[in-house]
């Protein structure tokens, strides 16, 4: 953002000194002027633009002074303020060292550099410098605001709490203390004190818009959406370019289901600047609330050519996308391109399941994009799954060669009149290796027991999503939403599990039990969600659908680039390393059984199981697992030869009769050594069930990923939160 500003402001610059020569002469004239100010003059011009939130122009103003006096010191002091408030931490570092050197205002300078440390992460450092500052200055305000920003990161509300009430007692006034009291007490979940400390700010700042934007924020909290839009409307009347309140008003209107208004307020917005992601979404989503699903598409694509790395702006286009337009639509290979240049990227750095999920997503949205599946069909190749890399070039065949490509590009074709198309040297190169594979597979367990593997219903698991909803949020509306289809769609790649999402948010935890047993699920996971412009939080529990009872929780907090993305691959691979490995019997001939389950699924030779009655499997009462009966099991089977989807093996009965029937279920006791290593660096590995009977995960990815989320889960949070990143804009 940075750089864009100056690249803005110098070609606008450039374009006034070349097209309007008096203006030219205006600036020049200007800086003139400028030059003949003296030091303390220039710091005034300063400090009146950083008093109206100029802050580039304040810190230009500040250089100039420092060129006529470099010891300045609240100059530096400033300029550090201005640098922290527009997110250049380092730079905020440097300049109150060097206000230190030339300033006496030693517990402001070491404050504003403490609460630079904390937004660079370096929390022990900044923990030392407000502790120095309050060992000097027992009643220091400021260093108590550090600590208990600290307190927050580590997750702890009640050590925050504490100090800023510490503060209150200090300045009963003090206008951080209130909006933050007020801000802790809604994250606790106590309205009445919420209430309380914000109406207090009101009434000794009434006139401060951000105070306003606060009220309005939290009365939207309690779902209080009339008294939030009086707020906001208050925040834009007492300051009239405040783009965060207008931002909230329109989110404020949204969530009341005022979309026109929402859509003139985007408008007003994107009128001021065009490069607010945040209102081309809005925009987007009123519109296709409002049924226009067309003009949707049209602007969020509009957002995303402006900002492309909205992973959630994107979601929403690809949803709408998926659901509304036809496959021949051209604009589908625009809109895959963007992910096959991400897989394009993960191939680089030897990413092999990131690299599988862009290729995938491409193909969700343009299915019949060659470059896209030529690439997918290379990828399988190199993972050595032939049978699938088969699959794709047939399609590629079918799909992309045109009728006048001959098979032998040589041979004229009998119709002379009908031009002879040369083939390319990559169609050549397919025909020649679906010829080898198909030669190749004549051998293999499909051919040698008759059945099309491609056609089987293995669907073992029924999972459903559903989620709770905030009333207003601040990045992304609707996000909830748009997160529980993403997460469905993430596991449509997965051929053991069936996921169905509810797009309406659920009233709490009954409801979600209540359908999820209705529709004879497995389990149901409930999400929630939280980002601010840094990172993203998605919380997961995870239930019984039998019983109701808890099976699993999940916390995954990403930052960076493509968090969105990293945080669902993550969810579906939590859910999947507890879920056991089943497969069913297809046919049985006198002791050697043919299975659904083959590599794909993570089952090579030697793989040990349980073969039990059909039906009779339950999942466990509480935790993951399952369970069956004794008398329900008929034997063991171990494998002796698997091909992709398929597996042959032999079977030993239980007892003295052999009452297996085709259609009995299989599950996974034991996985074989050379099968664990096989797993190493399979591209395929988090899109698979991985657990054994009792819910434990079997492979090698699945336990580092168990141990991962077992580290974070005793880790001190140290985590930024929708919560933080509020009290941190309170200047």
């Amino acid at each position: 953002m940075k750089g864009h500003f100056f690249e803005k402001k110098s070609a606008g610059i450039l374009f006034a000194i070349l097209l309007v020569q008096p203006f030219s002469q205006t600036l020049f004239a200007q800086g003139s002027s400028n030059s003949s100010l003296t030091a303390l003059e220039l710091f005034e011009k300063g400090n009146e633009a950083q008093q109206k939130g100029e802050y580039f122009s304040a810190i230009e103003h500040y250089r100039e002074t420092l060129e006529k006096n470099p010891q300045f010191g609240e100059v530096w002091f400033n300029m550090a303020k201005c640098c922290y408030i527009l997110g250049d931490y380092d730079l905020a570092v440097e300049y109150a060292d060097k206000a230190e050197l030339y300033s006496r205002n030693f517990s402001q300078i070491k404050n504003l550099k403490g609460m630079t440390l904390l937004a660079l992460g370096k929390f022990s450092e900044a923990r030392e410098i407000f502790l120095e500052v309050l060992k000097t200055y027992p009643n220091d305000i400021d260093a108590r605001f550090g600590l208990a920003e600290l307190d927050l990161y580590n997750g702890s509300l009640t050590a925050a709490q504490q100090r800023y009430l510490d503060a209150l007692k200090r300045d009963g006034t003090n206008r951080k203390a209130l909006l933050s009291l007020a801000l802790v007490c809604q994250e606790q979940g106590n309205d009445d004190g919420a209430e309380r400390y914000i109406k207090q700010a009101l009434v000794h700042h009434s006139g401060e818009a951000d105070v306003h934007y606060l009220a309005a924020y939290l009365g939207a909290r309690r779902g209080k959406l009339e008294e939030a839009e009086r707020y906001a409307r208050g925040a834009v009347q007492i300051r009239g370019d405040y783009d965060k309140a207008y931002e909230l008003l329109s989110q404020i209107l949204y969530a009341q289901g005022r979309y026109s208004e929402v859509i003139d307020l985007c408008d007003f917005r994107i009128g001021r600047n065009r490069s607010l992601n945040s209102a081309w979404y809005l925009r987007g989503l009123a519109e296709k609330k409002l049924g226009n699903k067309s003009r949707a598409i049209e602007t969020f694509n509009t957002g995303l050519e402006i900002f492309p790395q909205d992973e959630v702006m994107r979601l929403a286009l690809e949803q709408i996308v998926a659901d509304e337009l036809p496959l021949e639509d051209k604009r589908r290979s625009q809109w895959a391109k963007y992910h096959i240049a991400k897989a394009s990227e993960h191939n680089k750095n030897f990413d092999g399941p990131s690299e599988r999920y862009e290729y995938q997503k491409a193909l969700s949205i343009d299915p019949l994009n060659q470059q896209a599946r030529q690439s997918f069909a290379d990828m399988l190749s190199r993972d050595n799954l032939y049978e699938l890399y088969l699959k794709q070039l047939e399609f590629i065949n079918e799909n992309f060669y045109t009728p006048s490509q001959e098979k032998n590009s040589q041979t004229p074709r009998k119709d002379e009149n009908t031009p002879l198309v040369k083939k390319t040297s990559q169609q050549i190169k397919n025909d020649d290796t679906r010829e080898a594979l198909e030669s190749m597979m004549t051998d293999n367990l499909s051919h040698k027991w008759n059945i099309d593997p491609f056609y089987l219903d293995k669907t073992r698991w029924n999972i459903g999503i559903y989620f709770s909803k905030d009333p207003v949020q601040l990045i992304h509306s609707d996000v909830e939403e748009t997160i529980a289809v993403a997460a469905k769609d993430i596991f449509s790649g997965t051929a053991l599990t069936a996921v169905d999402v509810q797009t309406e948010a659920i009233s709490g935890y009954g409801e979600a039990y209540r359908k999820a047993r209705e529709a004879k699920r497995d389990y149901f996971a409930i999400l929630r969600v939280q980002e601010t412009d840094r990172s993203f939080t998605l919380d997961a529990d995870i239930y019984s659908a039998r019983t109701g009872t808890k099976t699993s929780d999940l916390h995954v907090y990403r930052t960076g680039n493509d968090r969105v993305a990293r945080t669902l691959r993550r969810f579906r691979q939590a859910v999947l390393d507890i879920l056991p490995i089943r497969g069913v019997v297809l046919e049985n001939t006198q002791g050697q059984l043919l299975v659904d389950l083959g590599k794909n699924d993570g089952i090579t030779k030697g793989a040990q199981f349980d073969v039990v009655k059909k039906g009779s499997i339950q999942t466990n009462d509480t935790g993951p697992g399952i369970h069956y009966k004794g008398n329900a099991v008929l034997g063991t089977f171990v494998t002796e030869i698997s091909d992709e989807e398929i597996s042959e093996g032999k079977f030993t009965k239980k007892g003295f009769y052999d009452v297996l029937n085709v259609g009995d279920e299989i599950v996974l006791t034991k996985l074989s050594e050379a099968e664990i290593e096989s797993q190493d660096g399979n591209a395929a590995t988090d899109t698979r069930p991985a657990a054994d009977s009792e819910g434990s995960p079997v492979t090698p990815q699945a336990s580092a990923a168990e141990r991962e989320a077992l580290k974070e889960s005793f880790a001190a949070q140290l985590r930024e939160s929708p919560l933080i990143r509020m009290i941190e804009s309170i200047l």
